[in-house]
């Protein structure tokens, strides 16, 4: 069960921080499939990588549409 003290610890956070935040994430998986010695050459981990991107994009796209986001 939560308790109170657990729900008013909670940091409220809004679309846009959740959209950036998710940007800064993916950002930083493409950092690693390029220069880390673990996977910079697995082709596949870059593959998914570039999907993320574009669901990201396609988010960004549904939020200018719908929300006027920009």
């Amino acid at each position: 069960m939560i308790k109170l003290k657990e729900i008013l610890k909670e940091k409220q956070i809004n679309m846009r921080d959740a959209f950036y935040q998710i940007g800064d994430a993916i950002e930083n998986l493409n950092w690693l499939t390029k220069r880390h010695a673990t996977f910079h050459n697995d082709k596949k981990l870059k593959d998914h990588v570039n999907r993320l991107y574009k669901i990201h994009d396609i988010l960004r796209k549904y939020l200018d549409k719908n929300y006027e986001w920009d």
